[in-house]
Formats: structure tokens, C-alpha cells, sequence
């Protein structure tokens, strides 16, 4: 954490790049510092001049009068090794490089940035960019704005993380028009050096961060994302827009970047098991972050609705159902006459009922209803809910969430009704922003209380002799292939090592006949991934397999907790169709958390497909296939 502690609270900043001229780069990141009444000093740094906006410049950074914290570069790309010099002359150990024509342009600027890089790490320096768009701390100590935004956010406790520059200053920019107040913001760039895992591991640790926002396009380090986000989730939501979905997506990413692509189905599972909650787009990414700032709420899947118009309801319980929630009817109509007053009887009322987790309330103005007495009328019933005395076992009624939706005219922002210092309403435009937003909170939620899970001890499983007996097995003559694949022989002596069992020899329909099929798969950024198929009484795995990219895909990234092996399970058997392989879960999972360590601790499986039957209490492989790497020298 310290490691990053002066990027974020620097006492003196110096700006290398700084310009008089009013439209130059340099001059507006250092007018902005300037401007956001910064606590600490700042220097500009300029040889061509005297001054810039009346502060005395100085021609390099070995000048400097004081020991600089944190500097911030906007020279060419051509003269930032002479000025990195200047930094580790300067005995500076935090550097944000905002000049692009690095990696972001081409492969001799990619070279370039290896330079920098090595220069600067062999010094001790932690870099940010190059190509960022700056950095922004809004606590009372520090009030920094090292970036290119005109307008930043009130403070507040959110922190977020861009790889666009460009849709950072946005981000910021929406972020301050509804209201949401921000605590820290980071325009990565290049993530050269400082990556967003390192400012998960910094944001996660900051007791003055309640929730993290990113905006990702493609991931160095996966795995140690997935790490870090299952230790902070626990405690604080990360919300996550990850674009370059598709494959022209990523090469528009990756026009400008260096990245591998990422299977889109990878990424859901990754989040999903670290419990980060994904959304589709910056505008979700608020509506969601909005509730969540509302107030410290519990919520179920019962949905009540309260509205005094049929055609918002109909909308309302329609996206209800697709986001797996559970409709509690009938839809309460209060109608038109004495609107805000039945809003304010009638909300305490379906609050109260413990048949329901939380509610949506819907709001259309016809003729000479008022929005303003609606709105006292909702806080008025939430204020009177609050009094209740608690019930034992049961949720109180001020702890279930309300969200609302108003259909009126002029403004069309998420906006949040204050019922008390702790506690908020927000009010979405639209009536289904209002339910995917509630969705994402319920589904966050039941993941912070289910129990995390562990990586299970096994018995029976020496994956030291199993690799043995792999490596043992690469045919001689074959110098030339990369990998090569298992004999059935092999295969079952590295099973027996594990504790799984084939049968003497595969049975040319077990595709058709098996009970369930695991594969695992090495993905360049996500190691091993695990599937699970499931058979059902009228499908094979075969046919369940053609058929899997039409529903979720059971997948998760390698070591499986035994939490998430149950999770794998649930979505096989909605994905099968049937719960014909119920009885048989415990032998299903048991294998699964095998292969899981097999996976985990056997580098050289390329790939394993294998299918199992169930006899006398036993999976049993009888068919499938292992490719193994072949091992250099």
C-alpha cells in the first residue's frame, strides 16, 4: 500500500512540461492542480520559461527547491529518457507520464517504453501511464487534480480506474452531474508499471473507500485479479464495465493497447466467482453504484411494486422476470386521487409484510399531481418503518430496499431521494434501469453471505506421481511437437494417482452414454479452466455440450474452492435441464474438485476432456482424451 501512498497524498508536485500556453497539455494539468485548491505545493518545470500562470518555473527537476513527491511529465515521447534522469537524479520515486507515443502507438515506442521502464524500476520509481490522462485525490488533505478534467466530483467514497483515458474524464464528468462523489480516480494508460491490481490491492486496503469502480478492456494478470477481488468484495463492491467483448471488439481495443484477447465467458466467471459485479455499460455502472450508496441494505428476491399507473408495471415486472427475480403480486395500483398521501399509507404497509425483500415504486404524473409531495410522501414512509421495534428472525422493514422510477419530463438522470443521513431512495428514469440495478445488488449481496468456500484437502491424491507418470509418458522420436497426448494406460495411471478411476478401456459411446463430462482447458491469461456437463434423462453430455453457448457456461478458473464447486454444479444442472443427476451431486463434485488440483498443480495438461459414468458410488472415466505440453530441454 505505501508503495503507491504518494501518488495519491503527495506533498510537493512538480509538473515537468508545464506551458504558458493556455491551450497546451502541460499547461492545463498544471492549471487544474492549481485550480482544485491543492493543500500541498506545486512546481512548474520548464527551461523555456520564468513563469507559468504567475509561479516561478524552474529549468529541470534537479532544480527543484523541495524533495518532489510526485511528478507529473507531458514532454514528447522523444525527450522523456533525459527527463527520466532528471527524476532519478531528483531522488523521486512517483512518476505519472501523460505524453502518449509509447506502446500505445508502435512497436519503436513499445521499445521505448521497455527503456523507461527498466530505467525508472532500477531506480525504485513506481510509474503511472505513460499515455494517462492523470490522477485525481479529493480527501480534505490532499485535493488533487493532476488530470485533464475540467470538472471533478464532490468527495466521496467511491474510487475509480479507467484504461480510456478519454472515457475516464466522462466517467468523472457524469459522475459529478448526478451527484456521486468520488474519493480517487486513475486514467491508467499503458499500465507500464502500475496496473489496476495494484490500485485494487491500494483501494481495497483504504478504510476511506467504500466501493471501487473500473472500466477494463483487457486484463495483464488475471488470475491475481481474480486474487485480489475475492479478498475486497468481501468487504466492498468492485463494479466492472469490461468492453472488447467480441472479437472486433478487442481488435479495436487491442489497435492502440497490447493485449490478449479474453473469451467473454472467461470474464463472467472470473467476476463471478470473485463476486464482482459486472454491468454492461457506464450508466449502469452508476445505476448500480447509486444503490449501493443508499444505505447499509439487505434484500431477498421478492419484489413488491406500488404504482399508480398499469403501463410502467407491466414494463417493470416484465424485466423482472428476466432478471431471475420473484414477482409478489398482485401490482398495487394506488391510483390518481390523493396520490401522495396513499404513497405514504400504503408503502409502510407492503414494507412490513415479510413476505416481501423489497420494493419498487413507480411514479407517473398525470394532471395536477406533484412530483415534490410524492417524493416527502415516499421519505415520510420510510422515516415511519424506521421506528419499527425489530423482529427476531424476521428483516426489518427499514433494512429492505426501495428504489423508485419516475416518468417525468426535463430530467433524465438517476437521482437519489435523502430519507436521512444514512439512507437514500434513488430514482431512476426508466423503470427497468430500476430493477437491473436492484438485480445486481440482490445478486452481490447473496454473495457476500454465502460462505466463501475453501480449497479442499483430499485424500487419496499424490498429483506429484500423476505428474510422474505424465512426463514418463512424451513418446521418444517425436522431438518436434509441442505436446502430445496420453495413451489410455497413462491416462488411467494419472487418474489412479488422484484418486479417480477409468475403466479398462473407453467405450467408443461414452460421449452419448456418460453421466457427466469435465473439461479443463489452459488459457494463455487464465490458466486452467474447468467445465462441467451434466446428462439429463432425455439429453446426452454430448448433445448438452453442442447446445452449452446457448445458456451460461459452467466454468470457473482453477483452484476451485468447494464453494465453487457447488456453483458449477447448480449451473450444469440448469443448463442439463434436469435434476436426474441429484443423486449423484457428492460423486460429481468429488471429481471436480480433483481435477480441480490435478489442473492447479499439473502445469502441462494443455487440455483434458474427459467422461465419467457412476458405478457403486464411484465416477468412473471411460473415455476422453489429455493433450500435454511438452516440456523444453
Amino acid at each position: 500500500m505505501t508503495s503507491l501512498h504518494h501518488f495519491f497524498h503527495p506533498k510537493v508536485v512538480a509538473v515537468v512540461g508545464a506551458s504558458r500556453g493556455a491551450d497546451r497539455l502541460g499547461h492545463v494539468i498544471f492549471r487544474h492542480i492549481l485550480n482544485s485548491d491543492f493543500r500541498g505545493t506545486v512546481y512548474p518545470v520548464n527551461p523555456s520559461a520564468q513563469s507559468v500562470a504567475a509561479v516561478k518555473a524552474y529549468p529541470s527537476l534537479r532544480d527543484v527547491p523541495e524533495q518532489v513527491d510526485l511528478a507529473v511529465i507531458v514532454v514528447p515521447a522523444s525527450q522523456i529518457l533525459p527527463v527520466a534522469d532528471d527524476v532519478i537524479a531528483a531522488g523521486i520515486k512517483h512518476v505519472m507520464i501523460v505524453s502518449s507515443g509509447f506502446s500505445d502507438m508502435d512497436p519503436p515506442g513499445l521499445e521505448l517504453e521497455r527503456e523507461l521502464l527498466e530505467k525508472l524500476r532500477s531506480a525504485g520509481c513506481r510509474l503511472i501511464g505513460p499515455n494517462s490522462l492523470g490522477l485525481i485525490q479529493m480527501d480534505e488533505q490532499t485535493q488533487l487534480n493532476a488530470s485533464f478534467a475540467p470538472q471533478v466530483p464532490e468527495y466521496g467514497r467511491v474510487a475509480i480506474a479507467s484504461h480510456s483515458g478519454a472515457l475516464g474524464i466522462t466517467i468523472l464528468d457524469y459522475a459529478a452531474y448526478i451527484g456521486v462523489g468520488v474519493a480517487s480516480f486513475v486514467s491508467l494508460g499503458n499500465r507500464a508499471d502500475v496496473s489496476g491490481n495494484d490500485l485494487l490491492q491500494y483501494w481495497g486496503a483504504d478504510p476511506s473507500i467504500d466501493m471501487i469502480l473500473l472500466y477494463l478492456e483487457s486484463f495483464g494478470n488475471p488470475r491475481n485479479f481474480s486474487r485480489i477481488a475475492r479478498r475486497i468484495t468481501r468487504q466492498k463492491p468492485i463494479l466492472a464495465v469490461k468492453s472488447a467483448r467480441t472479437p472486433v471488439g478487442h481488435d479495436v481495443a487491442n489497435s492502440r493497447t497490447v493485449s490478449v484477447a479474453a473469451e467473454d465467458a472467461t470474464v463472467e466467471a472470473m467476476f463471478q466467482q470473485a463476486g464482482v459485479i459486472r454491468v454492461d455499460t457506464l450508466q449502469e455502472l452508476f445505476d448500480v453504484a447509486v444503490l449501493l450508496r443508499a444505505g447499509p441494505i439487505r434484500a431477498g428476491r421478492r419484489v413488491a411494486v406500488v404504482t399508480n399507473t398499469a403501463g410502467g408495471a407491466v414494463m417493470t415486472v416484465d424485466r423482472l422476470v428476466r432478471e431471475g427475480l420473484e414477482f409478489i403480486g398482485p401490482v398495487i395500483n394506488i391510483g390518481f386521487e390523493t396520490l401522495a398521501e396513499s404513497y405514504r399509507v400504503v408503502l409502510p404497509q407492503v414494507l412490513r409484510d415479510p413476505a416481501i425483500d423489497a420494493v419498487i415504486v413507480l411514479f407517473t404524473p398525470v394532471g395536477p399531481s406533484n412530483e415534490e409531495a410524492v417524493r416527502v410522501a415516499i421519505s415520510a414512509a420510510l422515516c415511519e418503518v424506521a421506528n419499527d421495534p425489530p423482529t427476531p428472525g424476521v428483516r426489518h422493514p427499514y433494512e429492505k430496499p426501495v428504489v423508485a422510477n419516475f416518468l417525468t419530463t426535463g430530467d433524465y438522470r438517476v437521482r437519489c431521494l435523502e430519507v436521512d443521513p444514512e439512507r437514500e431512495i434513488p430514482i431512476y428514469p426508466f423503470p427497468e434501469q430500476a430493477v437491473r440495478a436492484l438485480a445486481k445488488v440482490i445478486a452481490y449481496h447473496e454473495y457476500r453471505d454465502k460462505d466463501p468456500g475453501v480449497v479442499p484437502e483430499l485424500d487419496r491424491i499424490q498429483t506429484d506421481d500423476s505428474r510422474a507418470v505424465i512426463l514418463a509418458s512424451a513418446p521418444t522420436g517425436e522431438e518436434e511437437a509441442s505436446s502430445y497426448h496420453l495413451t489410455w494406460t497413462a491416462l488411467s495411471d494419472a487418474l489412479s494417482a488422484i484418486g479417480l478411476e477409468a475403466a479398462p478401456e473407453p467405450d467408443e459411446r461414452a460421449e452419448e452414454n456418460a453421466a457427466f463430462n469435465i473439461t479443463m482447458e489452459s488459457d494463455p491469461l487464465f490458466g486452467p479452466l474447468l467445465r462441467l456437463h451434466l446428462s439429463s434423462e432425455e439429453r446426452g453430455v454430448a448433445v448438452l455440450r453442442r447446445t452449452a453457448t446457448q445458456t451460461l457456461p459452467a466454468v470457473r478458473l482453477v483452484p476451485l474452492t468447494d464453494a465453487d464447486a457447488r456453483g458449477i454444479w447448480s449451473e450444469a444442472e440448469v443448463n442439463s435441464g434436469s435434476a436426474s443427476m441429484e443423486p449423484h451431486r457428492s460423486i460429481v463434485l468429488d471429481a471436480v474438485l480433483r481435477m480441480s488440483q490435478w489442473g492447479e498443480e499439473v502445469p502441462e495438461i494443455v487440455r483434458a476432456d474427459l467422461y465419467f459414468t457412476v458405478v457403486k458410488d464411484k465416477a468412473v472415466c471411460v473415455a476422453g482424451h489429455v493433450e500435454v505440453a511438452r516440456l523444453n530441454g
